[in-house]
């Protein structure tokens, strides 16, 4: 299970025949098992870039937090990084995410979701995963927070805890620019969220753990 991009926040869903084990895992942690490259998203239209200059985002809120595992560094790591479509329901959200990889560490997560209203959401982020240092960033190639990215890092609290570091810059991109008052308002909202969401992943995660 991985739940490292939703960040509260189609294609081929992840095949199992074609799985194959992630080099590098450390023991005791979770095996982490890739499919087969997806085809480069570079054939779809909607991964390029707009032919003509965009206006200015709305706002761009740069913040982070930090999250305690009960839980070593090795496998929260394995943990966080292992995406899965069940992954939003793990965490008590309603949508759906199809899990495409790339190379065995690149992988493009296509996720939706319900908006307002009637209407539905729909991000594509490309995820490249760093085992040696223990860390992922995700970008945001489509959907309303396009641009934006997302750093995450997991470093040992002693031998048997570890801790998550989060680092976010969130562009948006509807309405008019805010003045610095309405940004910074946006900004601690987006924070209280995001770390309020990963409280959530933390008690899975020890269970997870737990239940091993």
């Amino acid at each position: 299970m991985a739940f490292g991009l939703l960040e509260l926040p189609l294609g081929a869903v992840v095949p199992t025949s074609a799985d194959r084990p992630i080099q590098g895992s450390a023991e005791g942690a979770p095996a982490l098992h890739i499919p087969a490259p997806f085809p480069s998203p570079m054939t779809d239209r909607s991964f390029r870039p707009p032919s003509r200059p965009r206006p200015p985002p709305s706002s761009c809120s740069e913040y982070s937090f930090q999250q305690r595992f009960r839980v070593p560094a090795p496998w929260a790591f394995r943990w966080c990084v292992d995406f899965a479509p069940e992954d939003w329901t793990l965490a008590g959200g309603n949508g759906a995410r199809h899990v495409h990889w790339l190379t065995p560490r690149t992988a493009i997560l296509d996720d939706s979701f319900p908006g307002s209203g009637a209407r539905r959401i729909r991000k594509r982020k490309l995820v490249h995963v760093y085992p040696r240092s223990r860390s992922w960033v995700g970008t945001h190639l489509t959907g309303p927070n396009f641009h934006s990215q997302f750093r995450y890092s997991i470093v040992p609290d002693g031998p048997a805890a570890s801790v998550l570091r989060f680092e976010g810059r969130d562009i948006r991109w509807e309405g008019a620019p805010l003045g610095p008052p309405q940004e910074r308002r946006v900004t601690d909202r987006i924070r209280t969220e995001d770390a309020a969401l990963w409280k959530r992943l933390a008690r899975v995660m020890e269970r997870d753990y737990a239940d091993r």
